[in-house]
């Protein structure tokens, strides 16, 4: 048995391929809503983030880099 994730940008595309796994006789596992909230953000661009500021080592301080993201949104 095989997992595969991917990403699809477009609902014509999604549907398509949902299809074709249907037509397989594929077990669709999970399917997720896109982030469509302007507040919620990927790790990946809070690890970008982390690293424009000089990466992890210039975080001193753990909790108050954490309030500073949950007030500023960096």
């Amino acid at each position: 048995m095989s997992l595969l994730t991917i990403e699809i940008k477009n609902n014509e595309d999604f549907e398509l391929i949902l299809s074709f796994a249907k037509r397989l006789n594929a077990v669709i596992i999970d399917i997720s809503a896109p982030l469509q909230k302007k507040n919620i953000e990927s790790a990946v661009s809070y690890l970008d983030k982390i690293a424009q500021k000089g990466g992890v080592s210039e975080i001193t301080d753990p909790s108050e880099w954490q309030r500073e993201i949950r007030t500023n949104k960096i």
